[in-house]
This record gives C-alpha cells, sequence and structure tokens, in this order.
C-alpha cells in the first residue's frame, strides 16, 4: 500500500478509510452484545488485598466493568467461561514500549544499544511512513493482547509528521487493547533530536492531538507524553518539554540513565522544580542512588524492562536497589528488535537479575538474599503498572467496579502441568500460547486461545510488504 502524505485525512473517520484494516474480519466468535459473562471455577488471583488468592472463584462481568468476585457465584442471562484448571488473573500491564517498530521484531540479535541507534534510529525510523506506523502499531498491539496484555503505554517517538500521530492513534484504536500514547518527537533529523545539545523543542502539535482524540481522560486510551529528557536535549530544552506536557495536562514519560550518555541530570532538573509525581522514568539501572532517592521524594514512577536492559548494555536490574528508596517497578517490552511481545520473558529476567545480583551481595557481605517473590513479580506486571500510568482507579486488580480488564491462562497445557502453584507457574512457565481468554473493558479480544476480529493472513500480507519496504538493503546486526 502506498500513500501519497498529502492524500493522508485528518480524523479518526478518515483514518479508517485511509487504513485497510479498520475493521478487521472475524475469525472466532465473541459473546453476543451486552451479554454477561460468569468465568466459573478458576484460581483466581485478585491482586485485591481485600480479596486475595481463591483457590475456586469466579469473576462476573457486566458489561465493561467487574460485578463480583467471589466463591459460587450465580447469575442469570449469562455466558459461562468453564476456568475450571486455568487461572484468572488481571491483564498484565506494559508501561513503555515503542510499538512502531514491530516490523523489526528480531532485527539486530546481536546488536547493543549503539546498534539499535545506528540501525533502528539512525537508518530505517526515517523511512517509516504513516501506514508503516498505523501497521506497526496494529501488530505490536494485538501480540500485545494475544500474550495477555491489556494495557500498553505506546511510547511513539516516529512523530515525523502530523499524519504519522493519527496513524499511530488509529493503530491502537483499532487492536482495542487499554492504551497509553505517548506522543513523542520526529525521529529525524537524529544529529540535530538525539543530543545532550539539542534545543529542539517537543512538537506544538500535542495540543492538536489531545484536542481531537482525547476530549476525556475516561476512554480506553488516554494520552501522555515522551520527551526525550536531559540526557538527549539541552537542560532548557527539557525543562520547556515539562512545562508544554503541564500545560497540556498529560502525564511524562522519559528515558534515563542512557549507556554512553552522562549521568546526574536530575539533580539540575530537581533544582529547577521540574521534578514531580506525573513523570515515570524509563531505564533507571544506572542511575546513581541521589537520583533514585530524588525520584522516590517527589513521587515519581519507574519502568524496568530487564531483559531488553540487559541485551542493550544498560545494566542488570535490582529490586533490592529500587527498595532500598521504596520504588516498586512497572515492567515493560521497550522493543521487539531483541525481545519478544510478552510481559513473561521480562518478570523471568528481572527475578534472575535480581537474585543473581542478591546471592552475589550475601555471598561477600553474609547473611541470606532477600528475594523477590513470583507475586510480587506478578504485581509489578499489573497492579504496579496500573499505578505508574494512573489508571489504577480503572485496571491492575480484579476488584468489582473497576474495568474487565482479565485474562485467563490454562494450567492443563502440557508445559504447565502439573500445577504446585499456579501464580509460580505463571510467572515461571507460562508463555503466550497459555493465554486462552483475554477480556478488555468487558469485550472479548482473545477466546480458547485465538484472536478474535482478527485477520492474520491479509494482515500479515501487508506486514510483509511494509517490512520489505523498510529494510531493503538492511542487514541488520548478525
Amino acid at each position: 500500500m502506498e500513500v501519497e502524505r498529502r492524500s493522508l485525512l485528518k480524523g479518526a473517520a478518515a483514518a479508517s478509510a485511509l487504513f485497510p484494516f479498520s475493521g478487521l474480519t472475524t475469525t472466532a466468535s465473541a459473546q453476543p452484545a451486552g451479554q454477561k459473562v460468569l468465568i466459573k471455577g478458576g484460581y483466581v488471583a485478585s491482586l485485591d488485598p481485600n480479596i486475595g488468592e481463591l483457590k475456586t472463584g469466579d469473576v462476573l462481568i457486566d458489561g465493561a466493568k467487574i460485578a463480583a468476585v467471589g466463591p459460587n457465584l450465580s447469575a442469570s442471562d449469562v455466558m459461562i467461561v468453564d476456568a475450571a484448571g486455568q487461572l484468572v488473573i488481571p491483564g498484565l500491564i506494559d508501561t513503555h514500549r515503542h510499538t512502531w517498530e514491530t516490523q523489526l521484531r528480531g532485527l539486530i540479535p546481536e546488536g547493543d544499544f549503539f546498534a539499535y541507534l545506528r540501525v533502528i534510529l539512525q537508518t530505517i525510523a526515517p523511512r517509516y511512513r504513516p501506514e508503516d506506523v498505523y501497521l506497526g502499531n496494529l501488530l505490536g498491539s494485538l501480540g500485545a493482547l494475544d500474550s495477555g496484555i491489556t494495557t500498553m503505554l505506546d511510547w511513539s517517538h516516529i512523530m515525523n509528521s502530523p499524519q504519522h500521530a493519527d496513524a499511530a492513534i488509529q493503530g491502537l484504536k483499532d487492536a482495542g487493547l487499554r492504551s497509553v500514547f505517548a506522543q513523542g518527537g520526529p525521529i529525524g533529523p537524529f544529529a540535530e533530536w538525539w543530543t545532550p545539545k539539542s534545543t529542539n523543542r517537543h512538537p506544538d502539535d500535542i495540543r492538536r492531538v489531545k484536542k481531537q482524540y482525547f476530549s476525556s481522560n475516561d476512554q480506553l486510551m488516554t494520552l501522555a507524553m515522551a520527551i526525550n529528557g536531559p540526557e538527549f536535549s539541552s537542560l532548557e530544552t527539557t525543562i520547556d518539554d515539562i512545562k508544554l506536557a503541564r500545560d497540556v495536562g498529560v502525564p511524562i514519560t522519559v528515558h534515563i540513565g542512557v549507556p554512553g550518555v552522562p549521568l546526574g541530570s536530575l539533580a539540575k532538573l530537581n533544582e529547577a522544580k521540574m521534578l514531580g509525581p506525573d513523570i515515570t522514568y524509563v531505564h533507571t539501572l544506572r542511575s546513581p542512588d541521589d537520583e533514585l532517592k530524588l525520584i522516590a521524594d517527589t513521587g515519581g514512577s519507574i519502568s524496568t524492562s530487564p531483559a531488553t536492559e540487559m541485551m542493550s548494555g544498560h545494566g542488570f536490574a535490582s529490586v533490592q536497589r529500587w527498595a532500598r528508596y521504596g520504588l516498586k517497578p512497572s515492567i515493560s517490552i521497550d522493543n521487539e528488535t531483541r525481545m519478544p511481545t510478552d510481559l513473561f520473558t521480562q518478570m523471568r529476567a528481572l527475578l534472575m537479575s535480581d537474585r543473581m545480583q542478591e546471592i552475589a551481595r550475601a555471598g561477600k557481605e553474609g547473611g541470606k538474599p532477600t528475594i523477590v517473590s513470583v507475586r510480587e513479580l506478578l504485581e509489578f506486571a499489573t497492579l504496579q503498572g496500573a499505578k505508574t500510568l494512573g489508571l489504577d482507579s480503572k485496571t491492575g486488580s480484579l476488584t468489582p467496579g473497576k474495568q474487565a480488564d482479565i485474562v485467563v491462562v490454562n494450567l492443563n497445557d502440557i508445559n504447565m502441568r502439573p500445577s504446585n502453584d499456579p501464580v509460580a507457574s505463571l510467572v515461571l512457565i507460562a508463555n503466550p500460547r497459555n493465554v486462552n481468554w483475554v477480556f478488555v473493558d468487558g469485550k472479548v479480544k482473545k477466546r480458547d486461545g485465538m484472536l478474535v476480529d482478527v485477520d492474520l493472513v491479509s494482515l500479515g500480507k501487508k506486514m510483509d510488504e511494509s517490512h520489505a519496504y523498510l529494510t531493503k538493503d538492511v542487514d541488520g546486526v548478525k
């Protein structure tokens, strides 16, 4: 599909005509409109401290919300989901993903952060047309849903034109997951945008985007602002960007502690009184202790993608180090150029990274290592993710009154049996194939192991065309 920029139309309605996957054909049927759903007889890990875990429990969905959680629930005129031998959890939450890069899955398997900058951001990203951004966001979001991720922050630093923003938003919308569109800046010219001396301010187009697409904070997709921060912009530029986000009235997400860039920038922002609870800091592995304390003291939140960070050379994630300052991490994918789409991989990487460091510490200092539990890891991937995104009143736990973002994982699959502890099986063993049902806002997005309302054959063909265009004459790093 070749679409000239001048032919692009603005607005959600026009985007549906522009992008041929708006209105995907059905491959598996969903529940009748408006019908209640009763998830019956599963092991329920609610993440709500007032409910806890039920060895045999039910979850009742009424419309878009969770109506009840408990044993032996009953209701009339419901669709029954038999969850016997299955684990019922809140939907997983990815707090930082460059979703537009989905076409580049596995492209730089041996690449570090600098290969990522060179191959992905400097070479391929400038080629992205709006329709490529749309396809990347659509397929990436569907992959997230397939793996049990019901909420995702799209860290979209591919805003080469207003039409790129429209396309990114439409891709998220058509996939139907709960999302935060974090509008970034243009990807290039790289030498002008991605340098500590850059004076390029965040595009004022975010004002149009908010007015056009985000008239309410009470909708499935909400808005944030992804800023380059003081490691890829001048201090003055970063201050102006933070002021813009606050003037628009949206939360902020920023990369810090990236390899090859001097540390210590947060102290200067703190002196300017720019830090606050509306900021999420991504990649804090290299951040010195005084910066972590600043984040905690100013109410900020953190996001980590441990497996991707290790591959990139950021370092090793440490739950115990964050905990010393009262910080809990949320978890993310970051990008799929070297990592799969699921949070299971990232939870396991966080577990291994933290445990390795604690065992080494205990070996030097004596005593026993402090071990992060599998239930803490599940909390990081659900409730803490919701808190990081400011959505914990809507999602993150199976709590009556919250939106029905729910995942059912099959413990009867061959790789999951026997399940001695369902939560441990989820964190240590599960993969996307075990995700049997996915609900977002009460709507079925995956049923009996199959995504619904998706024409994967047609989508795959369009994705192949986009991939071929973007990667022509690019070998990647092998």
